[in-house]
This record gives structure tokens, C-alpha cells and sequence, in this order.
């Protein structure tokens, strides 16, 4: 699944982007999606698109503009423009519940897991994709300026970083496990994956990215001519795939993928 995923993800999205999701797209592809399904934060959908084989049953987002987005990739069949701490949905509405590197973005969010609790029906599975406490330390800038001695830099940085990519939580794997059982949940999987050259790579390609920022700001797509870049990009994706190659697993890894349940039934 990674290297299908990887080439279409490098030809629509940029290159960071494009690492890092075929990887967890080769994560959820271990893992069953039995409908109906709910991503909460499902963005301009892209991932749903290029992942998943049928449409998800729902979507949700905040973003209107993203959500409109998300309409014309036809990888839904409902979408709705609402924030995750009041889904308009019935009690255990879906067997499966998804958020892709959502999570980090909500700085109250132990609303948001309740309400997919809530969701949820019993014996239902929630996948989630999280950074753990070792993804802001896995740049190239803060990487350099901890060889250099210059702590109280790197903290500052990691402060901008953070602010600049709106990221409230940095969990290590213990940290999450302990966050969703507080709010019902029981941990079935949990694990790192990311190493610190994938995510330091990625940060690397961030300023190479900024015309595909530029474009999205201006006409909501990252990509104008996918056919294009493909063909271009393809040489870069036969070192990619080798070099994403065992990235889904991996311990002291900057992300984080749990598998959840409710308390008490798996």
C-alpha cells in the first residue's frame, strides 16, 4: 500500500505532506474499517482519497473552505462543518472513528475525545495519529543548535515552531495512553513510528514546499497539474519509497498511532 500511496500523495500534496501520510497509510492498512465510518478532521480530504478504496460514510471540519474541498475529492458521503466537541450524530453512531494528525491542533481536547466516546459503538475502533514528545526535538534547526550547546535557543525555537504550526500536545506513548483512558477509552495497540531522519527530512523539504503553500492559499488545491509533477517527481519517488521503508514501526519514533475501544470490550 506504501509505495501506491506514496507516488499519488507526491503528485497531489507536498513532499512532506506526502511522506509522512503514505507512511501512516501503510499503517492503516493493517487494520480494519468497518462502516460506518467517521474522520474527524477530515481537511481537504486528500488522505481519504488517496488511501481508502470506498468513501467514508462522514467527515467532519471545522474549516468550511476545506470541507468544500473535501466534497469535490468524492471521498465522502456526507460531510459536515461542525468542531469534533459537538458532532451532530446519535450515541454510538459509527464503528469506526479515525483522526489523522488532528488531535495536536485542539488546545482543549479532552472535549473532542469524549464526544468520539460518545460516537463510538461499542466494540468499535478509534484509529489515531498523534506527534509523540520527540517531534518538535526532530529538526534540522533545533538538531544543530543542540550540537552547538545553545539550549535556551533550541527552546525558543521549539516555542515558534510550534506556535507557527499550531501544535498544543507533545506526548510521549504513555502520555497519550493515559489522555484517553481518562476520557473512556481502553488502549488496544499503541506505538511509535516516524524516526528521526524521516521527520527531520520532512523539515528539511518544508521551504522547498512554499510555492505548493502559496497555491493552496490561493486556489485551495496544493497541486495544479498532479499528471505534471508525477512524471517529474518520479525519480525522486524511487528513493523515497527506499528511504520510507521501515518507518512504521519504530521505537523513540516522532509520532505516535494508537488503537482504541471503549473501557471494558474489545
Amino acid at each position: 500500500m506504501l509505495s501506491g500511496v506514496l507516488l499519488k500523495y507526491m503528485a497531489s500534496a507536498p513532499l512532506p505532506l506526502a511522506f509522512e501520510r503514505s507512511v501512516e497509510a501503510e499503517i492503516y492498512s493493517r487494520h480494519a474499517f468497518v462502516p460506518p465510518v467517521l474522520d474527524i478532521g477530515c481537511g481537504d480530504g486528500i488522505f481519504a482519497h488517496l488511501v481508502f478504496d470506498e468513501p467514508i460514510d462522514t467527515g467532519i471540519d471545522p474549516n468550511g473552505r476545506e470541507i468544500e474541498s473535501a466534497r469535490q475529492t468524492g471521498a465522502y458521503r456526507e460531510l459536515l462543518q461542525c468542531n469534533g466537541d459537538a458532532i451532530p450524530k446519535p450515541d454510538g453512531s459509527y464503528q469506526t472513528t479515525f483522526s489523522n494528525s488532528v488531535l495536536e491542533h485542539i488546545a482543549d481536547l479532552e472535549p473532542v475525545l469524549r464526544e468520539t466516546h460518545r460516537l463510538l459503538a461499542p466494540g468499535g475502533r478509534f484509529y489515531l495519529a498523534v506527534p509523540s514528545d520527540k517531534y518538535d526535538h526532530f529538526t534540522a534547526i533545533i538538531l544543530a543548535l543542540g550540537l552547538l550547546g545553545l539550549k535556551r535557543l533550541a527552546a525558543r525555537y521549539r516555542r515558534f515552531f510550534n506556535a507557527f504550526w499550531r501544535h498544543y500536545h507533545y506526548l510521549p506513548p504513555a502520555g497519550w495512553m493515559e489522555l484517553v483512558r481518562g476520557c473512556g477509552f481502553e488502549v488496544v495497540e499503541c506505538h511509535s513510528y516516524g524516526p528521526r531522519r524521516m521527520c527531520v527530512l520532512d523539515d528539511l523539504l518544508v521551504p522547498l514546499s512554499l510555492p505548493s503553500f502559496l497555491v493552496k492559499r490561493a486556489t485551495n488545491r496544493w497541486v495544479l497539474f498532479p499528471s505534471v509533477r508525477r512524471r517529474l517527481l518520479f525519480p525522486v519517488y524511487l528513493v523515497a519509497r527506499k528511504f520510507l521503508a521501515n518507518c512504521s514501526k519504530v521505537e523513540g519514533g516522532g509520532l505516535v498511532f494508537l488503537v482504541l475501544t471503549k473501557s471494558g470490550e474489545k
